[in-house]
């Protein structure tokens, strides 16, 4: 294989041998101006989703690349060990539930980081595909194009599926990179301390949230149980390399826990709600409690329904049934 490669895509792949075809295949359609190679990560998967990545295999040669394991080590350390093949200049993602819907995806993004040195990364407007009742969304409406580092730390809207960024602008992944639930928020977080993000409007990927997968398949309180434990290794992580991003990853959990309380409240868990708003505490120590009863309020507010939002957003669902999913043909 060429290993002179502008984009090393990393596709990680567990059971979803009834999508992977689809994931590759959108991958493998790529048209480019430079190489590119495929790098396909299986995790152990029981079912027949190695057996179809080597089919794909063989008839790309020169272009993929197939980790075939045999241990099942989750997410986590499955990404590590993908990430550490490749060879490109710079990373994209399209995990094997995924796919991406336009077939200069990689040269629209490799061209912008070639030509715009000040930015680690790029990503762009996806379909969100909720497979369990055909619904369909759009990601990231009146996303601003350009965010730092900081907006990034305080509330990640990158869709995994669209990302581009420059690999290893950071040196080596951290020690502790095998220990977080979700790679996303740690990767953009490592590579746009040397860089700023850029939004592109264009829509280039289809986003599955499936009932199986690690995020979109939990509640609300598993999501956020995700998202405070990977915060709580980058706080680790940032504490003496930038204390200004650490304090603004200890805001975002404290407003986590604030939310998860008032969820609880609703729910009728009081016990399980006074123990979230005492981990506020340990986040945010400056704020008071008439404080953090302000951002109760306040969030309890913003949540509020709103019945002609919520009439507008049930028959955009209702129509998106019946618009077929974006393919590359």
């Amino acid at each position: 294989m060429n290993r002179d490669v502008k984009v090393s895509v990393l596709m990680l792949a567990y059971n979803q041998q009834q999508y992977v075809d689809e994931a590759i295949r959108s991958v493998v359609l790529q048209e480019a101006d430079f190489d590119y190679e495929l790098i396909i990560g299986d995790d152990g998967s029981s079912d027949a989703t190695a057996e179809r990545c080597r089919e794909w295999q063989q008839r790309y040669l020169d272009r993929i690349r197939l980790l075939d394991h045999s241990d099942n080590v989750g997410l986590a350390r499955n990404f590590v060990r993908t990430y550490r093949e490749a060879t490109g200049r710079y990373i994209a993602i399209c995990e094997a539930d995924d796919f991406w819907t336009d077939r200069h995806k990689l040269q629209i993004q490799a061209d912008f980081l070639d030509s715009h040195p000040e930015y680690a990364m790029c990503f762009h407007r996806v379909v969100n595909y909720y497979e369990a009742n055909g619904t369909k969304s759009l990601s990231n409406g009146g996303q601003r194009h350009e965010m730092t580092i900081n907006d990034i730390a305080l509330c990640n809207p990158i869709t995994n599926v669209s990302v581009c960024y420059r690999r290893g602008v950071f040196g080596e992944l951290p020690e502790w990179m095998d220990r977080v639930t979700s790679y996303d928020l740690v990767m953009h977080l490592l590579t746009l301390q040397y860089g700023k993000v850029y939004y592109m409007h264009r829509v280039m990927a289809v986003y599955r949230k499936l009932a199986t997968s690690i995020w979109t398949g939990g509640d609300k309180a598993r999501r956020a149980e995700i998202s405070r434990k990977n915060r709580d290794l980058l706080i680790g992580y940032f504490a003496d390399r930038n204390p200004e991003v650490c304090d603004i990853l200890r805001r975002a959990n404290a407003l986590n826990c604030i939310d998860m309380a008032n969820s609880m409240d609703d729910c009728g868990k009081h016990e399980e709600a006074g123990t979230y708003l005492q981990m506020v505490s340990q986040y945010k120590s400056d704020w008071s409690p008439a404080e953090i009863y302000r951002y109760r309020h306040n969030m309890v507010k913003s949540q509020r329904p709103r019945p002609m939002r919520r009439l507008l957003t049930a028959c955009r669902a209702f129509v998106s049934k019946f618009i077929p999913l974006p393919r590359i043909r």
